[in-house]
């Protein structure tokens, strides 16, 4: 055991331990964690002072198995002030998630500064949550959550931390310690049962307006089932600061398996 999603085994290889699990299936990976271990191999690639990061996407292409995982990034759209990296894991010679990364120049544009994202309370006005009631696996275990009042099924904010690092030894930007909760946003506002009704999503986007600190992550999170099984879920993602940017979430809406 470890306190930590991931071993490191080589420069782009990584062992998941327990934390890691999913909560759909339990020899599979959480999207969190595996979305964080890409946005942190991101954050690593070629880095540059005078660019960030203004919107990751991730297509998940099947099931994440609990296994080696090998994260590659590359730069296909190299430029002075705007940059295009692509990044993927591969379990058993077989990809399993690719993603996009925009990297943006940075200029100082405090002068125009605004924002229309709606804010939530911080976390000292939630009160303590067990996500393991709702959703099994080891990564649900590893969060710490507070649910602020006035949530509904399909409509909540919670904040959350994780207290497992991502990679053991090792300290990985805020960018990949904010992403290691994002994903989580699909189960905070459940609108069904997970034990009645399956609703996982295909793809993850995280879009930012500033670069994240490091602490509790907020998810001020709306479900929407539409009537032909395609479901959305949308995040406001706050830090302790005030709201970070946006998640979304396509789903696809359907009944187990007979």
């Amino acid at each position: 055991m470890t306190d930590a999603y991931y071993r490191r085994i080589d420069a782009n290889t990584f062992e998941p331990t327990l934390h890691t699990q999913g909560a759909w299936q339990g020899h599979e990976q959480h999207m969190a964690v595996a979305s964080a271990l890409m946005a942190a191999m991101i954050e690593q690639h070629e880095p540059r002072d005078n660019l960030q990061i203004a919107r990751i996407t991730w297509e998940i292409f099947g099931m994440i198995p609990l296994a080696p995982s090998h994260v590659e990034v590359t730069t296909i759209r190299p430029g002075r002030t705007i940059e295009l990296l692509e990044a993927t894991l591969t379990i058993e010679s077989r990809v399993i998630i690719r993603a996009r990364a925009w990297r943006l120049a940075m200029s100082d544009t405090s002068a125009y500064a605004g924002s229309e994202l709606p804010t939530m309370d911080g976390p000292e006005a939630g009160a303590v949550e067990d996500a393991t009631l709702t959703w099994p696996g080891g990564y649900i275990a590893s969060l710490i959550t507070r649910e602020l009042p006035g949530g509904r099924p399909g409509r909540r904010q919670v904040w959350l931390k994780t207290h497992p690092t991502l990679i053991e030894g090792e300290e990985v930007g805020a960018l990949a310690e904010l992403v290691t909760r994002c994903d989580t946003a699909n189960g905070i506002a459940v609108r069904i049962d997970p034990k009645k009704l399956m609703y996982p999503n295909v793809e993850l986007s995280l879009h930012l307006v500033r670069a994240p600190r490091r602490g509790w992550v907020g998810l001020d999170t709306a479900v929407t089932f539409g009537p032909t099984g395609l479901g959305l879920t949308s995040s406001t993602i706050h830090d302790e600061d005030g709201p970070v940017g946006r998640v979304e979430q396509a789903l696809t809406v359907r009944e187990f398996p007979a």
